[in-house]
C-alpha cells in the first residue's frame, strides 16, 4: 500500500455546504439543536467497544437520502438515477452492505435495485442514519459482510407529562438544477405513555443539469411517502407499530436499461422491548410488499417496437426477531434468534408483442434463519465485545420459461430454461460469523482500537438464478449481460481494522486502517457456457459474465480530522480510501470509490452559520477489465451554504451546491443508457451543475 496522498487533498477551502461535517464524541454532542425534520442527523455514540459515527449535515440539496454517506468516512454510494443510491463501505456495495430500517433488512422489488434501501426514507422524513464504523455486530444484523448502515424516520417524541399535546414539523424546499421540489409534514399527538405520529413527504424533479449546460435526461423523479405510527411506553416497556407506503413513479434511471414506471410499497413493523428482573428483551416483527412496473419505452425514446421491454416484478418479505440481554455482574451477554423470508417473481414482456413473455425470476425464495449470542464486558484496561452467528440459507426457485423470440434465439432460451428446470434449484447455505472488537485508553488523549471479523453472505436470489442472459443484477450498471449459477458458494469476509481516537484541547482525528480478505467472492467472470454465449452474443453484440467465486483483497484506511479555530470558527475533514483486488484474475475489483477528501470550514454565531465546503477526488485508475469499466479523472467541487434560526420555530437554509459549476464525472456513477441525452450512450453519466436552493423548516 506504497501510496503517497496528494497535497490537493489536504488544502483548505472556504465554502458553505449542506452537509456541515462536524465529527465529535457523544459527549461533545449538542443537544440544543431544534428537531425539525429536515435536518438530517447521523448520530454516533461510544459503547464499550462499539463504535457509531457522529456527524451533523445541517440540510440535504438532493432527494436520495444515500447521498448523505458520501460524507462519511469510508462511505459512498452507486448512482444509477435521481433516488437510486446504492450504499457502499470500504469498497463493498449493494447486498454486502446491511441497510435497516426500523430495525427491519430493507427489500428490494425489482431484480436491478431501482428501489434501493435509502429511497424508502426520504430525506425530509429522516430522524437518523447511523453508520456502525469498521466491523459490524453480529446482533445488528443477518448478514453484514461489508459494514451496515441504520436509517429511523423521524416520529416524534413522548411527551413528559400525561397532559395531551399536539406538535409537528413542516418543512420545504426547492433546488434550482433540476426543478425540484420537496415537502414534508409531521404530526405527533402524545402524552408520556401514548404517542400517534402521521409522516407525509413528496419530492418531484425534471432532469437535471450538468456543469456544462448539458441536459441529463431521464434523471426526473416523483415519490411520495406516508407512514402512520403508534408509540407506547411504561416504566419498563415500550412499543411501536407503524404502516407505510411508498409510491414512486415516472422517475428515471439512466444508468440501467429501464425505467421507474411504478414502485408500489406496503410497509408493516413492530418493535418493542420490556425488561424484567434486569433483563431486557426485545421483539419485532417487519412485513413488505413490493409492486414493481418498469420499461423502456414511457420515459425514453425507442423507435424498435420490436425492442419494447417492460417488466412486471413482485416482491414480499417477512421478518422477525427476538432477544435477551442479561446483565452478568458487571458485563452483559445477549442471545437471539431471527428470520428474514423473502420472495421475488418477475416477468418481461412486449407491449407490441403478446406472444413475448420471460418469466425471468419464479418465485424464487430467499430465507434466512439465524442464532446469536453477544457478551460485551470489559477486562483490565480493555473494552471487548465478542459474537457468533449462525445463519441457515435456505434458496429455491420455481420452474422458469420464454416465448415469442425469432426461432434461433428461442431455441437457445428454451434449451437454457430446460437446463435450469431439471437442475437441483434447491440450495442451502450454512454460515457462521465471529467478531472480537476491543478497545483501551493508551493514554488521556488516545485510544486504540481493534477489531476481528469472519461475516459471510449466501448468494443473492440474481446470481443464484438468473438463468438467461440478462442485466437483472442488482444494479452493477456496467452494461454487460449475465448469467446466474446455481453452484456458487458463500462469501467469506475475513477482516481486520486498527484505529486510534485522538483528541487534545481544540484539535481531533480519529481513523481506522483496514484488511479484507474475502474468499468465494462472487463477481462476473467470461462465461463458459456456449448456448448463453451464443444467445446474449445475438442480443447485445457480446457474450455475458457469469457469476463465480473468486478470491479478492480490499484494504485502505479513513478518518476525520479537524481542530477548533476560535469561538466562532472550526474546521473538519474527512478522508477515505480503498483499494480492491480480484486475486485470481490479477484484476482490479469493480466500481470502487477512489481517494476522496472533504474539509468544511464552519462559521457560527448566534442564530446564523455559514460553511464552506471542499470536496476532493482523485483520479481513478485501477478499474475492473472483466467489466469494462472505464478510467476517469479526478477533480474538485467547492459547496457554500447558510443556516439562519429565525425563531426557535423557524429556520431558513440556503445555498449553492457545486459553487463553481464544475464539469464534473463521479467514478461511482453509471453509463448513460438513454438515446434521448445530451450524453452518448455508453459514456459515464456526469454530475450535476451549480444548484442554488432554499429551504424552510416549521415547528409548531
Amino acid at each position: 500500500m506504497n501510496k503517497a496522498f496528494p497535497l490537493s487533498l489536504i488544502v483548505i477551502a472556504v465554502s458553505v455546504t449542506a452537509q456541515t461535517l462536524y465529527a465529535e464524541g457523544e459527549s461533545r454532542a449538542d443537544s440544543s439543536t431544534p428537531a425539525a425534520i429536515e435536518e438530517i442527523i447521523v448520530e454516533g455514540e461510544a459503547s464499550s467497544a462499539v463504535e457509531t459515527l457522529s456527524i451533523k449535515p445541517t440540510v440535504m440539496n438532493r432527494p436520495d437520502s444515500a447521498a448523505v454517506l458520501k460524507a462519511l468516512p469510508g462511505a459512498n454510494i452507486n448512482s444509477n438515477g435521481p433516488v437510486t443510491g446504492i450504499a457502499q463501505y470500504r469498497g463493498l456495495f449493494g447486498d454486502r452492505v446491511a441497510v435497516t430500517m426500523e430495525n427491519e433488512a430493507v427489500l428490494g422489488g425489482g431484480p436491478n435495485a431501482m428501489d434501493t434501501p435509502l429511497s424508502y426514507a426520504p430525506p425530509l422524513l429522516l430522524k437518523s442514519i447511523e453508520l456502525s464504523l469498521g466491523i459490524a455486530s453480529v446482533a445488528e444484523s443477518q448478514e453484514s459482510i461489508g459494514g451496515l448502515i441504520q436509517a429511523k424516520l423521524d416520529r416524534g417524541s413522548f411527551a413528559d407529562t400525561s397532559k395531551a399535546t399536539i406538535s409537528g414539523d413542516i418543512a420545504t424546499r426547492y433546488g434550482s438544477v433540476d426543478e425540484g421540489s420537496n415537502s414534508a409534514v409531521k404530526v405527533v399527538a402524545a402524552n408520556n405513555q401514548h404517542k400517534l405520529a402521521i409522516l407525509a413527504s413528496f419530492d418531484e424533479g425534471d432532469d437535471a443539469e450538468t456543469g456544462d449546460g448539458k441536459t441529463l435526461r431521464d434523471t426526473g423523479y416523483q415519490r411520495a411517502r406516508y407512514d402512520l405510527s403508534y408509540g407506547w411506553q411504561n416504566a419498563t416497556s415500550e412499543a411501536e407499530v407503524s404502516l407505510g407506503k411508498l409510491e414512486t413513479s415516472n422517475t428515471g434511471t439512466p444508468a440501467l436499461p429501464m425505467d421507474i414506471i411504478d414502485i408500489d410499497t406496503d410497509i408493516a413493523n413492530f418493535n418493542g422491548m420490556t425488561q424484567i428482573e434486569g433483563a431486557t428483551i426485545r421483539t419485532r416483527i417487519g412485513y413488505r410488499h413490493i409492486y414493481h412496473l418498469m420499461d423502456n419505452f414511457s420515459l425514453r425514446t425507442n423507435n424498435n417496437n420490436m425492442g419494447y421491454r417492460a417488466n412486471e416484478a413482485i416482491g414480499q418479505q417477512l421478518t422477525w426477531g427476538a432477544s435477551v440481554e442479561f446483565p452478568l455482574g458487571e458485563d452483559s451477554i445477549t442471545v437471539g434468534i431471527d428470520s428474514a423470508n423473502a420472495l421475488h417473481d418477475s416477468v418481461i414482456t412486449n407491449p407490441n408483442m403478446a406472444m413475448f413473455q420471460v418469466h425471468n425470476f419464479a418465485d424464487a425464495e430467499r430465507d434466512i434463519y439465524g442464532f446469536f449470542t453477544e457478551w460485551k464486558g470489559s477486562r483490565g484496561d480493555w473494552e471487548l465485545e465478542t459474537g457468533v452467528r449462525y445463519n441457515h440459507v435456505a434458496m429455491n426457485s420455481d420452474d422458469v420459461s420464454a416465448s415469442g423470440m425469432m426461432p434461433m434465439m428461442q431455441m437457445a432460451a428454451n434449451q437454457l430454461a430446460n437446463n435450469f428446470n431439471n437442475a437441483n434449484r434447491e440450495q442451502n447455505f450454512d454460515n457462521i460469523d465471529v467478531v472480537l472488537k476491543a478497545t483501551r485508553a493508551l493514554n488521556v488523549s488516545t485510544d486504540f482500537n481493534i477489531g476481528l471479523g469472519r461475516k459471510n453472505r449466501a448468494p443473492s436470489y440474481q446470481e443464484l438464478y438468473l438463468w438467461l442472459p440478462l442485466q437483472s443484477t442488482g444494479g452493477l450498471a456496467d452494461g454487460r449481460t449475465y448469467i446466474g449459477n446455481l453452484n456458487l458458494d458463500s462469501e467469506t469476509n475475513h477482516e481486520i481494522t486498527l484505529g486510534l481516537d485522538w483528541s487534545e484541547g481544540d484539535f481531533y482525528a480519529n481513523g481506522q486502517v483496514f484488511f479484507r480478505k474475502v474468499d468465494d467472492f462472487i463477481q462476473g467472470t467470461p462465461s463458459s457456457n456456449m448456448t448463453a454465449n451464443m444467445l446474449s452474443t445475438m442480443m447485445s453484440g457480446q457474450p455475458p459474465l457469469q457469476f463465480n467465486n473468486i478470491d479478492a483483497e480490499l484494504y485502505g484506511l479513513d478518518g476525520r480530522y479537524g481542530m477548533v479555530l476560535n469561538d466562532n470558527w472550526r474546521l473538519d475533514g474527512v478522508l477515505s480510501y480503498v483499494r480492491g483486488k480480484d486475486k485470481d484474475g490479477n484484476d482490479n475489483l469493480y466500481r470502487l470509490a477512489p481517494l476522496n477528501n472533504r474539509l468544511t470550514l464552519t462559521w457560527e454565531q448566534d442564530k446564523l452559520s455559514v460553511n464552506i465546503e471542499s470536496v476532493l477526488y482523485a483520479s481513478q485508475s485501477k478499474t475492473a477489465s472483466y467489466n469494462d469499466e472505464e478510467k476517469s479523472a479526478g477533480y474538485g467541487l467547492l459547496n457554500l451554504y447558510s443556516q439562519y434560526q429565525l425563531s426557535s420555530d423557524l429556520r431558513i437554509n440556503a445555498g449553492i451546491a457545486n459553487l463553481l459549476d464544475k464539469e464534473y464525472v463521479d467514478h461511482l456513477t453509471g453509463y448513460n443508457r438513454n438515446g434521448d441525452s445530451d450524453i452518448a450512450v455508453g459514456d459515464r453519466l456526469p454530475g450535476r451543475g451549480r444548484n442554488l436552493f432554499v429551504s424552510a423548516a416549521l415547528s409548531f
